[in-house]
C-alpha cells in the first residue's frame, strides 16, 4: 500500500484540525487556519503571532495556538521556534498529542520536547495553598504555581462565592510563586486560574461545573464529626444509651397519658359550662355563679397543667429517640445532599 506524500498528509490535517479541536473564540486563530490550508505559512505564522497575543485566550485555544505554532515552525525548518512552542505545550499539558499525522520534521522535535519535560520534572503544577482561618471565618484563600521552570504565569484570576451570595472575580499578582485573595465567610465555592502575560488560561484549580469547597474551623469540626464512624466495640456503651433511652420514652409515654387525662378534665367542666341550660333573656339556669366559676377555673387549670405535660412529654421523647439512635451501631456521615446514616437498627 503506498504513503500519501508528506505535504499531503500535512495539508489534511489541518483541514480536519478545526473540527477535531472545535470551533475557537480567537478569529486569528481562525486566519491562522484558512492560511495554513493554503499553505502560506508566512501568513500562518503572523496570524499565529496575533493570536497568541490576542488578551484572554481560554486554555484550550492556547494550547491549539501553540501546537499550530510548532508545527509551522518545523515545516518552515525553524527548529529553535518550533522546539520553543513544543515546550511550552508540553509543559503546560504532557499528555497533549499532536492532532494529525505529521512529518518526521515535526514530530520529532514534538516528542524530543515531551521527553525534555519529562527528564526535567518540568510540567507546571498549579495547586491550592493553605487557606488562612481564624475562629468561625475564613480570611484569605491561597494557590501556588510550582516547576514554573519557564516562568509564565503572572497572575491569579479568583472566582469566589461566599454563601449567601453571587459568584465574583478578583485577580491578584502572582509573587514567588504564589497568589492570594481575602475573604470573609465560613463556607466559601471557589476556583482559580494561572494566567501569563497575556492573560491567557495557563492551568486552574478547581471549575465553574466542579468549584472547591473551603470551610470554617467550626464547619470542619463538625464535618470531621459526622464522618468519624461509631465504634463498633463500645457496645457497653450503646447498651446503656439503649437502656436510658428505654427509659426516658416511656416516660414521655406516662407523661402524655397524664396530660391526655387533664386535657379530658378541661374539655368536660368547658362543656359541661357551655351546656347549662338558659331561659329565655339568655341568663344561665341549672348551675349557680359560684357553681358557673368553679367550671371555669378548674378548665382553664386543666388545660394549662395539659400544656405543660404535653410539652414536657414531647421533650423527653426527643431525648429519648437521640439516645436510641445513638445507641444502635451505625456510622454517620457528611453527603453532597446531607447527612447519611448507616447500620443496623435492632
Amino acid at each position: 500500500m503506498s504513503r500519501l506524500p508528506p505535504l499531503l498528509v500535512f495539508t489534511l490535517a489541518l483541514l480536519l484540525a478545526p473540527v477535531a479541536w472545535g470551533q475557537t473564540p480567537n478569529p486569528d486563530l481562525s486566519r491562522a487556519r484558512e492560511s495554513l490550508e493554503a499553505l502560506r505559512y508566512s501568513e500562518a505564522t503572523k496570524a499565529l503571532e496575533a493570536a497568541r497575543a490576542r488578551p484572554g485566550n481560554d486554555r484550550e485555544t492556547l494550547l491549539q495556538i501553540l501546537e499550530l505554532q510548532g508545527v509551522v515552525a518545523a515545516m518552515l525548518n525553524q527548529s529553535a521556534k518550533a522546539r520553543t512552542a513544543f515546550q511550552t505545550l508540553a509543559v503546560l499539558a504532557p499528555e497533549h498529542q499532536l492532532t494529525g499525522d505529521y512529518a518526521p520534521r515535526v514530530v520529532t522535535p514534538f516528542f524530543e520536547a515531551k521527553g525534555w519535560v519529562a527528564d526535567q520534572n518540568a510540567e507546571l503544577r498549579f495547586e491550592t495553598a493553605p487557606a488562612e482561618k481564624t475562629g468561625h471565618n475564613i480570611e484569605s484563600l491561597a494557590v501556588q504555581a510550582t516547576s514554573d521552570v519557564l516562568k509564565l504565569g503572572r497572575s491569579v484570576r479568583f472566582h469566589l462565592h461566599p454563601e449567601g451570595n453571587t459568584w465574583t472575580e478578583q485577580e491578584s499578582p502572582l509573587v514567588g510563586g504564589q497568589a492570594s485573595v481575602e475573604v470573609k465567610g465560613e463556607r466559601i465555592r471557589w476556583w482559580a486560574e494561572l494566567l501569563d502575560e497575556q492573560q491567557a488560561v495557563l492551568a486552574q484549580v478547581g471549575s465553574a461545573e466542579a468549584p472547591l469547597t473551603e470551610l470554617s474551623p467550626r464547619l470542619e469540626a463538625l464535618a470531621r464529626a459526622l464522618t468519624e464512624p461509631v465504634n463498633p466495640e463500645d457496645s457497653g456503651s450503646h447498651s446503656s444509651l439503649r437502656t436510658a433511652s428505654y427509659a426516658l420514652l416511656g416516660a414521655a409515654v406516662g407523661t402524655g397519658a397524664a396530660g391526655g387525662y387533664f386535657g379530658w378534665r378541661s374539655r368536660s367542666a368547658r362543656k359541661e359550662l357551655e351546656d347549662a341550660p338558659v331561659n329565655e333573656q339568655g341568663v344561665t339556669v341549672g348551675i349557680t355563679q359560684r357553681e358557673a366559676v368553679a367550671l371555669d377555673e378548674r378548665a382553664r387549670s386543666s388545660a394549662k397543667v395539659a400544656n405543660i405535660l404535653f410539652g414536657v412529654a414531647g421533650a423527653t421523647a426527643i431525648v429519648g429517640g437521640t439516645l436510641w439512635v445513638l445507641g444502635a451501631p451505625v456510622t454517620v456521615s457528611a453527603a453532597p445532599t446531607g447527612v447519611t446514616v448507616g447500620g443496623e437498627f435492632p
